[in-house]
């Protein structure tokens, strides 16, 4: 009889390590927030002033529409891409101190946003390994710019986070799973980012509309004003 209550208690104390360990994986979440945090070497930060670099990344996203922003001297200057597959298009918006501007398109095949429009395609290899990166099961690959294959940096990317192609029309198309670690590249400047948080909240829908105080205006000039933000 006591063999049996104790084989039943060590059944217990099993489920309930179980259960205690998978209450504790993150859910997939389709709505929310992600905030990274943005490095740089040190050769970047002894020849320019950290206070004027990009400091943030802050992705919100709701029903596979997403808005992404980046932002320098303490806001003042804030990049944004609005991203809603539900039109097909891309808006990015640039506010320079009390100057805003955006610029709206389509969804094309092998065109980039603004943003993005002078950085390499990111080129992968093959061996992938997994991960937990921030309580998220994650894949783990190097991955380079097009145009330098030597200079390799870590990609963690996770698909527990529910948004649909996450990265189409951007330099990292072929990294299937929303990112929580990657390099961006600005003209010669390079930035690591890695999340710092990834937080279920509710984003309202006007998140993803154009502001009313942004004056539109074509893609060369949002281009060349963003090419020469990164100068």
């Amino acid at each position: 009889m006591n063999r049996s209550v104790y084989q039943l208690v060590g059944v217990a104390v099993i489920l309930f390590s179980l259960s205690s360990c998978i209450s504790k994986s993150p859910k997939e979440i389709s709505e929310g927030r992600i905030d990274y945090d943005i490095e740089y070497d040190t050769l970047t930060l002894s020849r320019i002033d950290k206070k004027i670099l990009p400091s943030s990344l802050v992705v919100r996203f709701c029903n596979n529409n997403t808005i992404n922003t980046i932002d320098g001297l303490s806001g003042a200057i804030t990049i944004s891409i609005i991203s809603q597959p539900s039109k097909k298009e891309f808006t990015t918006l640039l506010k320079v101190f009390n100057k805003k501007l955006y610029h709206s398109e389509p969804y094309t095949n092998g065109h980039y946003p603004a943003l993005y429009a002078r950085i390499p395609k990111v080129n992968i290899d093959t061996l992938v390994r997994d991960c937990d990166y921030i309580g998220y099961k994650c894949k783990s690959v190097m991955g380079y710019f097009a145009d330098n294959p030597d200079n390799k940096f870590e990609i963690i990317y996770t698909k527990q986070i529910a948004i649909d192609n996450p990265n189409l029309n951007t330099p990292f198309e072929n990294i299937d799973g929303v990112m929580l670690g990657f390099n961006l590249r600005f003209n010669n400047l390079e930035m690591r980012l890695r999340a710092r948080n990834v937080a279920k909240e509710n984003i309202n829908n006007d998140a993803f509309k154009i502001p009313k105080d942004y004056k539109k205006v074509d893609f060369q000039t949002m281009t060349d004003l963003i090419y020469l933000l990164q100068q």
